[in-house]
């Protein structure tokens, strides 16, 4: 070949000036290790030294490093920087770091667990709880439990009653509407029986206690002869009283709990009593309903169903200024014995009763009832009159005054010579044949309650702490943290007197 074939050869197909691309399908061979300079390795050393802890340098440095493929010195200069300057945004960047919530993470690990122990921080501070890998308010943690939905209105309902509304069923308390019904709620009318009555005429039907209002809430089921708008006060004040009752126990019912309010004094004797013309029996066992304007109505069973009910019995009477002015008090003093109840229900004495009744005789063993009782006497009432009386109202207006419940109710014992000793306190029985005393009894239980959630003494608190952990925990003995809590108020009865300003 010429000298002039071989330029033009050379210049039309010139020799590579870089590795050929790899052939798609095949593996191309491994690159040999780049063996490092010791010249720039000396010289890298100096530059590091050089840079000391300054900032601006070492950042000149890794970008040295990195020119010249320098990875493991780049790495370790990074390092340096975020020693001096750790939210440096380039070197952060350099080494992979993730920025989150102001804060530079080195994995998607550690920002994942910042993040759920932030949750959880979060949660914690807004009364969440986790509940199926998922956080809830505490307060809906019971209802949760038992399957239970919020419908279109809010309100919880169980599986079947959200499908069913659904469907295009309404409920009207505990009454289930069909469809071709529904209009009638619309127009204002409620359903009585077979028909369908206005709101004046439906209170009307309801004043007899053979027929009452059933009324539920959240928290309680309504049984009550007064009228509609009473009623509804009646359970925005027992619901009150339901967080206040919370403070004590700790712990919640598991089931809204049932509770009678009468329209009246003669009404609410007689559901005490017992009415042999309508065949209804009496609804306490130990005849306290003479005692107060509440009482525990420890026999109340429903003649239809046989169902025990044993909650919490008062009278509104909104006909008078007095009762008026009483009827809230009754309300929460009832729905705190129910609340008790349903926290301390004595299973087996209603699991014999289950057993034993037949038809309509119901009996159950007052004696074996009592005795399984796990709160003592003074805890039951005391609860019940914290609740009635030394609540504190944060439904007052401004300037005005949170405590006016509790003041009252100290004056009152204040009238009547004056707190007990303690022990006496402790020790008596609330009892029919002394009605006096045992209003004031009541009342005195009250405030030592009140004493223990709200007085700030630090031995009684760590007391009541063991015991609601205890009860919350389920142990079925309580003896030793109650005797422990009563102990330690004792103890401290000076402070407890002058905590009441006595």
């Amino acid at each position: 070949m010429s000298f002039l074939e071989l330029l033009l050869l050379s210049i039309l197909c010139p020799a590579p000036t870089s590795a050929p691309r790899p052939v798609p399908g095949f593996a191309s061979a491994p690159l040999a290790p780049v063996a490092q300079d010791p010249d720039r390795k000396k010289e890298y050393e100096a530059r590091r030294k050089e840079a000391g802890r300054d900032v601006d340098k070492l950042w000149e440095l890794h970008l040295w490093c990195d020119a010249f493929d320098m990875t493991k010195e780049s790495r370790t200069v990074l390092r340096a920087i975020l020693k001096v300057d750790e939210g440096h945004k380039g070197a952060n960047e350099a080494l992979g770091h993730i920025h989150y919530d102001g804060k530079w993470f080195v994995s998607q690990k550690k920002l994942d667990a910042y993040k759920k122990e932030q949750g959880e921080r979060i949660a914690k501070e807004k009364g969440l709880v986790r509940y199926k890998g998922e956080w809830v308010p505490e307060a809906d943690l019971p209802f949760l439990e038992r399957g239970m939905v919020r419908d279109d209105d809010g309100q919880w309902v169980s599986a079947e009653e959200h499908a069913k509304l659904q469907e295009g069923w309404l409920r009207q308390d505990l009454v289930w509407i069909a469809p071709d019904e529904a209009q009638n709620v619309e127009r204002g009318l409620w359903k009585c029986g077979n028909k369908w009555l206005s709101r004046e005429d439906a209170d009307r039907y309801h004043s007899d206690p053979s027929r009452w209002w059933v009324i539920p809430s959240a928290w309680f089921t309504l049984h009550t002869t007064c009228d509609r708008v009473v009623a509804e006060q009646a359970l925005d004040v027992m619901d009150r009283a339901y967080r206040d009752v919370q403070k004590i126990f700790g712990a919640t019912p598991a089931q809204p709990v049932p509770v009678a309010l009468l329209r009246d004094s003669q009404q609410y004797g007689s559901f005490a009593a017992g009415d042999e013309a309508a065949r209804r029996p009496p609804t306490e066992m130990r005849a306290l309903s003479s005692v107060h304007y509440a009482y525990f109505a420890d026999a109340w069973i429903d003649e239809e169903s046989g169902e025990y009910k044993g909650g919490g019995a008062a009278y509104w009477d909104a006909s008078t200024e007095n009762g008026k002015a009483f009827g809230p008090h009754a309300a929460r003093h009832a729905a705190a014995l129910s609340i008790v109840q349903a926290l301390d229900p004595s299973p087996g004495a209603l699991e014999k009763l289950a057993k034993d009744s037949k038809g309509d005789a119901h009996q159950l063993d007052g004696a074996l009832f009592y005795k399984e009782k796990r709160f003592p006497e003074w805890l039951r009432y005391g609860a019940a009159a914290y609740a009635e009386r030394y609540f504190v109202d944060n439904l007052v207006a401004a300037g005005g005054n949170p405590y006016w419940a509790r003041e009252w109710s100290v004056q009152n014992i204040a009238a009547k010579g004056g707190l007990r000793p303690l022990r006496q306190v402790f020790d008596s029985e609330i009892s029919f044949n002394d009605a006096v005393g045992s209003s004031q009894l009541i009342n005195e239980r009250g405030l030592i309650v009140a004493f223990v959630v709200d007085g700030g003494c630090k031995d009684v608190t760590d007391k009541h702490q063991a015991f609601k952990a205890a009860l919350v925990e389920g142990k079925k003995d309580l003896s030793k943290t109650l005797s422990a809590l009563q102990n330690e108020i004792i103890r401290h009865e000076a402070d407890l007197r002058a905590f009441a300003g006595l």
